[in-house]
C-alpha cells in the first residue's frame, strides 16, 4: 500500500488513521458570505426544531422525526459520530443576526477514498436568501480544508429546489442512483451531484 493509499486507510472499527482526512470543525466555526456554520449548542435546538417536526422538511431533508429531548440527547453523540466520520452536523447561522437559520452536515466520510457527502437544510422563514447555496457551498470548501477529494450531495428525485441550491453552488448533475434508504426505513431514487477540489 501506498503513502497516499495508507494516509486514506480506515481504522478496523471505521474511525480514519491519523494523518487520514477527519470530520472536525475549528471551535470558532466555519465563514461563508453571511454564514457561519458551527458545532451544534444546546441554545440552537428550539431553532433547529421545526425542521425535525415538519413532514415536508424532514422528507427533503432525510431526517428523523426527533422530538425535542432526542435532540438534545444527540448533542452528546456528535464528537463520537465525527471521529467514526458517519456524521458531522452543524448549526447554520445568519452572520449578521446569529439566528438559527438552517444546518448544514457532512456525513458518510469514505476516507480510504477522499470522499464525504453533505446534507443541509433552511427554516422556512430564511428562504430565499441564499443561506441553502452559500451551506452547500461551505460544506465542500471546508471538505477540501480536510483533504477530502470529492463531495458528494444525493438530493431526491423530484426536489426542483434543492437541484437548483446544489447548482448554484457549483456542483454537477451526474445521475439518478436508484433505491437508496432514507431514516424511515423506506428506499428512495436520489439524483447525485458532486464537486471537485477547484470547481
Amino acid at each position: 500500500m501506498g503513502d497516499r493509499a495508507a494516509a486514506r486507510a480506515v481504522a478496523a472499527n471505521g474511525a480514519p488513521v491519523s494523518g487520514s482526512p477527519g470530520l472536525s470543525v475549528p471551535p470558532e466555526g466555519i465563514r461563508g458570505p453571511g454564514i457561519i456554520l458551527r458545532a451544534p449548542l444546546l441554545d440552537d435546538v428550539d431553532g433547529l426544531l421545526p425542521a425535525f417536526r415538519d413532514p415536508e422538511m424532514r422528507e427533503a431533508g432525510n431526517l428523523p422525526p426527533f422530538r425535542r429531548e432526542e435532540l438534545v440527547a444527540s448533542l452528546g453523540d456528535i464528537p463520537a459520530m465525527a471521529e467514526s466520520g458517519r456524521l458531522l452536523p452543524l448549526s447554520a447561522l445568519d452572520a449578521e443576526t446569529g439566528e438559527v437559520v438552517g444546518a448544514g452536515m457532512l456525513h458518510h466520510l469514505d476516507a480510504e477514498r477522499g470522499i464525504v457527502e453533505i446534507g443541509y437544510f433552511v427554516l422556512p422563514a430564511a428562504r430565499r436568501r441564499g443561506f441553502a447555496t452559500a451551506i452547500a457551498r461551505l460544506l465542500a470548501e471546508h471538505a477540501f480544508s480536510l483533504g477530502i477529494e470529492r463531495v458528494a450531495a444525493y438530493v431526491n428525485v423530484g426536489n426542483v429546489a434543492s437541484e437548483r441550491v446544489v447548482e448554484r453552488a457549483g456542483y454537477t448533475r451526474e445521475g439518478v442512483v436508484r433505491s437508496l434508504p432514507v431514516p424511515d426505513g423506506r428506499r428512495v431514487d436520489k439524483t447525485l451531484f458532486s464537486l471537485l477540489p477547484g470547481e
